[in-house]
């Protein structure tokens, strides 16, 4: 018999949606070791992949530019003023960040060019206004040695290249490279922390979303 006209459908049984499936304990229990098990084979991989990486060191040094020796004490003035105003270390600080100076480089390093890498920024001092004439200067290799002679070769190569493009300016090396040359820091905690997360994220919603697909159709052909 059909319901009269204008009367509501009958709600009062069981109203079963997928999306508010609730799942089983067992079901629980097998999202949470996939879970588990997803963050830790991604966790182990990156760390094996991250092991597996070619060492690096870094190395550092800082050059200072000044007026070239034999400047009369009026052209000095006039360099003084160009230094301190920051123009001609900008200019200094284009010329070392030129990729020629990568050859003579890696060659000192014993290396092929694309295992180097020279980092050119403004002096710490410069950055905070109190000494624009400081550059400093960052260089990476696959060995300390040849991390700090990729620094001491760039400053070595490119001073010369400095003084004819900023004018009457020679570079100086306040901090030499010696001694400098670190492991590269690699932040492995914090990458293997995120990996892990995202693999139980990824491993345990599917298995969710697979498990709440299953549970809704027994339902459904108990209901039948």
């Amino acid at each position: 018999m059909s319901a009269p006209a204008g009367a509501r459908p009958d709600t009062s049984g069981p109203q079963m949606r997928w999306g508010r499936v609730p799942l089983s304990r067992r079901s629980r229990i097998v999202v949470a070791l996939a879970a588990v098990v997803t963050a830790v084979v991604a966790a182990v991989a990156t760390f094996v992949a991250l092991g597996a990486a070619r060492p690096a060191y870094d190395a550092s040094a800082t050059v200072a530019l000044v007026p070239a020796p034999g400047l009369t004490p009026q052209a000095a003035s006039e360099a003084w003023k160009d230094i301190n105003s920051g123009r001609a270390t900008s200019v200094a600080i284009v010329v070392f960040r030129q990729g020629q100076w990568l050859i003579p480089a890696a060659e000192a390093a014993g290396v092929p060019v694309d295992r180097v890498r020279v980092t050119v920024a403004p002096g710490t001092a410069g950055a905070t206004g109190s000494n624009t004439a400081l550059i400093d200067i960052s260089s990476t290799a696959p060995s300390a040695s040849g991390a700090e002679a990729v620094a001491a070769t760039v400053i070595d190569k490119a001073g010369p290249a400095v003084r004819a493009a900023a004018g009457s300016y020679a570079v100086q090396v306040t901090n030499s490279p010696d001694g400098t040359a670190v492991p590269e820091q690699k932040p492995r905690t914090e990458i293997l922390i995120i990996v892990a997360l995202a693999g139980a994220l990824i491993g345990g919603g599917l298995t969710w979303l697979r498990v709440r697909g299953r549970e809704a159709e027994r339902r459904r052909a108990r209901q039948a």
